[in-house]
């Protein structure tokens, strides 16, 4: 069964667009979930440096700790939450304050309350109070991921007593990496509308004179 020269061109044009159609959807779709992960790091690094300006703004003085309690200068932390309450209405973050590695305040919510004596996981203890740096990560929190940033809280003499978390909500980024996945495809559609539709007007018909001569099962050959 032979197929006339202008069907297999409208094959190949067909295949041809959806092939670049789906290699440019893919690299566009991976620049784009790169750029808002990089958005999200760097919302959490800002947020993280802006809850620490807060804190000292509104309770000036020294990180330290009295009797088992968490202090800024003559403030006490410990189910405290003014403080966070306040930094997470200025940057819509979850916000939380730990002693050492115990939440003491916090504005995240578990099962109707706020989720003070609990810990933090092990991998962030061991990088900010141990390793005395900065973590920035993916994690769930109360069933929502959130990009996460640790900075250890020190003391006057130095010594890390502490730390201070802030959580960027995921569910915005996702969102819209789901919105532009969604164009993507649409734009996609569209395009291969377009291949189909051209095929119907490109002038083949004197191309395929030309070429019927060394097309593979001509019966002229």
């Amino acid at each position: 069964m032979h197929f006339s020269i202008k069907t297999w061109f409208t094959v190949f044009f067909i295949v041809s667009a959806i092939v670049v159609s789906g290699v440019l959807g893919i690299m566009t779709i991976r620049d784009m979930h790169t750029q808002i992960e990089a958005a999200i790091a760097e919302k959490t690094k800002s947020d993280l440096a802006t809850a620490q300006e807060i804190a000292d703004y509104m309770h000036p003085g020294q990180w330290h700790v009295v009797n088992g309690k968490l202090y800024k200068g003559n403030f006490l932390i410990n189910d405290n939450t003014e403080l966070v309450d306040r930094i997470g209405r200025l940057t819509d973050d979850t916000v939380t304050i730990f002693l050492n590695n115990t939440r003491v305040a916090t504005n995240i919510i578990r099962d109707g309350n706020r989720a003070t004596g609990t810990f933090a996981a092990d991998y962030v203890t061991e990088t900010v109070l141990i390793g005395g740096k900065i973590y920035i990560g993916e994690a769930e929190v109360v069933g929502v991921n959130y990009q996460t940033g640790y900075a250890p809280i020190k003391d006057d003499y130095g010594n890390i007593i502490g730390m201070f978390y802030i959580g960027v909500s995921k569910k915005l980024a996702d969102q819209l990496k789901q919105s532009f996945i969604a164009v993507a495809i649409l734009s996609a559609r569209i395009a291969l509308l377009f291949a189909l539709a051209a095929t119907c007007f490109i002038p083949v018909d004197r191309w395929a004179t030309v070429s019927s001569r060394y097309w593979p099962g001509n019966p002229k050959q």
